[in-house]
């Protein structure tokens, strides 16, 4: 299992556990972050890399089945007119989400589409390249997909990879604001 999926699993299952107060301990050494270079799908978490797309539906459980993995550009991660957008919706029923970003915008952008009849919420983590590193970042949970629509993220930061798992049927979908 890469990395960047054990993170985005332990984080995910972190953000469920009720608070309760820690012991008092000494951290233990981190190893350096490492991931597997590849948009997967791993239990619960689906990876996506950095240039390409994951098209997928949900099982039953509401977990990740990968259909397919295009390479590609996403438009609103570079500056305006310098590409031309990769990527059409993905079939009706199916749910597709890239990752591509630009030092020209200084950004990274997470563009998710839902062909699907019902609202969607997610959970994702972000695999970001800080001072030659890799740290695994919790990304706030932004707003419900709506049905048959797109949602699009941007971070001022160089991400590598998101990791996103949780996906549920969004229940008082929240607005984007």
């Amino acid at each position: 299992m890469s990395l960047l999926i054990a993170a985005v699993a332990a984080a995910l299952a972190f953000q469920a556990a009720p608070a309760a107060k820690a012991p008092e301990a000494k951290a233990a050494p981190q190893k350096p972050l490492t991931f597997t270079p590849k948009t997967m799908v791993d239990g619960e978490t689906l990876q996506i890399v950095l240039g390409q797309r994951a098209v997928f539906q949900l099982d039953d459980k509401g977990q990740p089945v990968l259909l397919k993995v295009e390479e590609g550009k996403l438009a609103a991660a570079h500056p305006a007119g310098a590409v031309t957008e990769t990527f059409a919706p993905p079939p009706e029923g199916q749910i597709a989400a890239a990752l591509d970003g630009s030092a020209e915008k200084r950004a990274t952008v997470l563009k998710i589409w839902n062909r699907t009849g019902k609202p969607l919420d997610y959970r994702a983590i972000a695999l970001v390249m800080r001072k030659d590193k890799l740290t695994a970042t919790p990304v706030p949970p932004a707003c419900s997909v709506r049905p048959r629509s797109v949602h699009v993220e941007t971070w001022p930061a160089p991400i590598v990879a998101v990791g996103l798992g949780r996906f549920k049927e969004a229940v008082g979908a929240k607005a984007c604001q």
